[in-house]
Parts: structure tokens; C-alpha cells; sequence
């Protein structure tokens, strides 16, 4: 959506139409007008903000945190960077896919609010739609704002209730600055917008109103060193200083990390099974070190590589030994890695999967990497049981993950465990049974034209098609497997 788009939107809202808050309550009913845009601003902003993008809202499930004895320079570092007179007003965490950033925002994020000196936070995310773009940020922080902040009326007299922007947000920070201990926005995941001009655009914006805001406010940023967004931080490097960039991935401390991190977890793993007498080597030290060392240097300073290895050797319906040895096996070069990794994952899933419910891998994730859903509302979509869905969504877990839609709701949304999941599915360099560029035409047909008669059936009613049954074909098979052709009745 487009700012012209946006500013129609806010035009015929029931609520707000082109009024400007401009206001000087010069007397008791000027008074009571404006209280009463205050509270219908506030009404509006609760409304139209991304609760999800918050750091600690209930969608993003239960959100990766830096394990113990991990990320401690980084942490440290970050910690004292608000109160150093002499530290720029803003911190750049840069890395590839996998490497940490948005562990180490999330823990940052707790840190401070803890502390109380967060005063906003928006994780981007490429797969939900919401987080996936940058049209609602302002009205996101803004309310942020205003719930920690308690702004009063007089700081929005010039704010435009049609249209939000970054710059209301500055004028919002600028009436409470200045502020004793500075305060923190944290961004993470800028990269995981669509859309490269948007990324850019609020980027500039930003980095353009560090001098408007002074030392009080400070942004804590985490994103992919993308061409276009190091070009941005580039020129405005003189403001921001010699050390403002984190760089991580490329440091014997990442390697150190992420040893520690895997040996520990290796360690529970261990114990449970040993417990309970369900892996094939009962005394000794397992992994060896020798193979501790093989999975560091593969992680190539990816957590995610780590991370995903021990979920997959952590499934409780094998044995770890055995799932160890396997990922080992599969040898690759060191940037396809984490590639070789989802492979040896799904290859396994696809064999020990029944031949007559493996097409249900490849609908879930194309329906995944499409549209995030409940394992319900995706049976119901590809006319399959959902208990189906389930077990297989239980078979992946090391590479999707269940998010409460809300706090209360237990339709879970399915989604990527991490966005390298994504980039290997949607990868064309690197063609593999499972690519997204390989799914059957017909099949990507049906996922779109049933998506769109959905979401067409809340606007028309087709119930007086009903007698006329529309038949449409998913063709739904892979050059390794026999031909699957299933007709389905849409019923309209």
C-alpha cells in the first residue's frame, strides 16, 4: 500500500476524516474537544498498530533467546552503548542468515524493558503479511509510545490524524525529550520487508532524524548486509561513527558461541535419552569433541545451523546417534551448508513418510511459504485430514514452527522456523526435489485460484451458484513419483 493509498484509507474512516490536530485549549470546551480526539487517536492507533510485531507478543510464539554464556561481548557491549556520551545514537547488528540477530535483539528488548528504557520495538518478518512491510511502523511505534511514554494531548496539536508517518512519531518523541536515561527502538529484520524501496525509505527516514532527537533516543537496528542498505548506512556513516556496526558470523567468538551452545545442548539431549534408555551409546562422552568441532566448523558462524541440527537430533521417536551420524555424512561446500542440512531433513520425512501422504510435504510448504495457516484451516483448504497435517508438521518441527494466532486461541499458525528455511526452498541456483520454482503449474493454479474464491466469497454470495458445482483439477506429482490426479468439487 502506497502512501496515496494509506491517506484514502484514513480519509473515510469512520472516525477521522482530514482534521489536523492544531488545537490550544484556550477554554473548557476547546478542552473537552480535544480529550475527545485523544481518545478517538488513541482508539484509531490501537486499532490500525502490528501487535505482533512487538517483542513480546503472544504471535510470535516463545521467541529465541541467547543461551547462557553466549553472545557475552555482544551483550555487554550493547548494554552500556545508551549511556556512552561518546557512542553514536545508533547500533547496527549485521549478519547473514542464521547468524543471531534476532536472538540478540530479542534479548536486548527483555533486557531493556526490564530495565524500562524501551520505548519501542517492530521484528519484521517475511512471511507474515502484517510484518512483511513497512506501511503500518509508524501507527506501530506510536502506540508503542504512547502506552509506555503516557503522552499527553498537548504533544499531538500538529499531528495529522490522516495520514501517519515517521515524522509524527519525532514530533511525539520531541515533546517528552529530553530524556535521563536515554531511551531505545529496537528494529529488527529490516531486510525482511518486500519491497527494497520501502526498506530504503524508512531507513533514510530514520537515520535523517537522529539530529531532531538528539542523545535521548536510540535504535538498535538488525539486518542482512544487503547492497542497498549498506549503501544507506554508508552515508550516513559519518553521523553514526567509527563503531557503530556489529558484525557477526565472522569472529572466533562466534565459533566459541556457538561450541558452547552445542555441546550444552548435547548434554541435555544426552541425559533425557540415557534416562530413559532410548540412544544406542549408554556411557562416555557424546558427541566427541572431534564432532563438536566438524558441526562448528560447518555452522560457519550460522546459530541456525547449531540450532537445527539439534532439533533434528533431538526427535524423541529416534535414535540420536543414528540422526547425528546422518547429518555428518552429508558433506557439502561450506556456504551450502545449512542447504545440505534441510535436505537430509526432508529426505528423511519423505522416507519414512507413507507414499500415499507425500504430496501433503510439498502442499504445506508451498501453503507455508505462501500464506502462514493453521494446520485446521490448511486441511481444510487442500481437502485433507488434519491429523494428517499434523503428524507431518510433527515430523518437520525442525524446520516449521507452531505461533499462537492469539493468546487465547489455539489455532496455532504454521510457519518457517527461520528465513534460511525460505531462501532454500525459494533458492533457483541450487534446484532440489523440494524447490518451489519445480512445483507442478497445476498445482500452484489451484493453491491461487481457490485462495482467491476464499477470499472473493466475503464479498459475493455465491450461493446462488450453488447448483452449479465448479470441478477443478489438481495435478498434484513429482517427476521421482507416480502421477496423483485428484478431482475436487469446489463448492460454491
Amino acid at each position: 500500500m502506497n502512501v496515496r493509498d494509506r491517506a484514502s484509507l484514513y480519509a473515510h474512516h469512520p472516525v477521522f476524516n482530514n482534521t489536523i490536530y492544531n488545537l490550544a485549549p484556550s477554554s473548557q470546551q476547546e478542552a473537552e474537544f480535544i480529550s475527545r480526539k485523544e481518545k478517538r487517536f488513541r482508539e484509531f492507533l490501537a486499532k490500525y498498530a502490528i501487535r505482533s510485531a512487538s517483542f513480546d507478543a503472544a504471535e510470535r510464539g516463545d521467541p529465541p533467546k541467547c543461551h547462557p554464556d553466549t553472545r557475552l561481548a555482544v551483550q555487554d557491549s550493547l548494554a552500556v552503548w545508551p549511556d556512552n556520551p561518546t557512542a553514536g545514537p545508533v547500533r547496527l547488528i549485521s549478519g547473514w542468515a542464521g547468524t543471531g540477530k534476532t536472538t540478540i535483539a530479542q534479548t536486548m528488548a527483555e533486557y531493556w524493558a526490564r530495565q524500562r528504557r524501551l520505548a519501542g520495538s517492530f521484528f519484521f518478518f517475511r512471511s507474515s503479511t502484517a510484518r512483511s512491510s513497512t506501511d503500518w511502523f509508524p501507527q506501530t511505534i506510536l502506540n508503542q509510545l504512547f502506552q509506555i511514554a503516557n503522552l499527553d494531548i498537548t504533544s499531538l496539536r500538529d499531528l495529522s490524524v490522516t495520514l501517519v508517518v515517521w515524522s509524527d512519531v519525532v514530533k511525539a518523541l520531541q515533546s517528552i525529550l529530553p530524556l535521563s536515561p536515554p531511551m531505545i527502538i529496537i528494529i529488527d529484520g529490516l531486510d525482511e520487508c518486500h519491497d527494497h524501496n520501502d526498506q530504503v525509505s524508512l531507513l533514510r527516514s530514520i537515520l535523517n532524524s537522529i539530529d531532531q532527537l538528539g542523545s535521548s533516543i536510540k535504535f538498535l537496528i538488525s539486518c542482512r548486509p544487503e547492497r542497498h542498505l549498506e549503501d544507506v548506512f554508508n552515508k550516513f556513516a559519518a553521523k553514526l561513527g567509527p563503531s557503530y556496526r556489529v558484525r557477526l558470523g565472522q569472529s572466533a567468538e562466534d565459533d566459541q558461541d556457538i561450541r558452547t551452545f552445542t555441546r550444552a545442548s548435547f548434554d541435555l539431549i544426552c541425559d533425557d535419552r540415557r534416562k530413559d534408555g532410548t540412544m544406542s551409546i549408554m556411557d562416555g562422552v557424546w558427541p566427541s569433541d572431534g564432532q563438536i568441532e566438524e558441526l562448528v566448523d560447518r555452522a560457519s558462524g550460522q546459530f541456525i545451523f547449531a540450532a537445527t541440527v539439534l532439533s533434528f537430533v533431538g526427535d524423541d521417536e529416534e535414535d540420536p546417534v543414528k540422526l547425528l551420524n546422518l547429518v555428518l555424512e552429508r558433506r557439502s561446500p561450506s556456504f551450502q551448508n545449512i542447504d545440505a542440512l534441510y535436505l537430509v531433513i526432508l529426505e528423511r520425512v519423505v522416507r519414512t513418510t507413507p507414499a500415499h501422504h507425500r504430496h501433503l510435504i510439498y502442499n504445506l510448504f508451498f501453503h507455508v511459504n505462501c500464506e502462514p495457516s493453521s494446520s485446521t484451516d490448511i486441511a481444510e483448504f487442500w481437502f485433507e485430514e488434519e491429523i494428517a497435517i499434523n503428524i507431518r508438521v510433527r515430523h518437520l518441527r525442525a524446520l516449521l514452527v507452531r505461533h499462537d494466532a492469539h493468546a487465547q486461541d489455539t489455532k496455532a499458525l504454521i510457519q518457517f522456523r527461520h528465513k534460511s528455511v525460505h531462501d532454500f526452498l525459494a533458492r533457483p541456483s541450487s534446484p532440489h526435489p523440494f524447490s518451489l520454482a519445480q512445483m507442478n503449474p497445476a498445482c500452484k493454479f489451484f493453491f491461487f485460484f481457490r485462495r482467491s474464491v476464499k477470499k472473493a466469497s466475503q464479498y459475493f454470495d455465491f450461493q446462488r451458484l450453488r447448483g452449479s458445482q465448479w470441478l477443478g483439477y489438481a495435478f498434484l506429482y513429482r517427476e521421482d513419483q507416480p502421477v496423483r490426479v485428484s478431482a475436487i468439487h469446489l463448492m460454491l
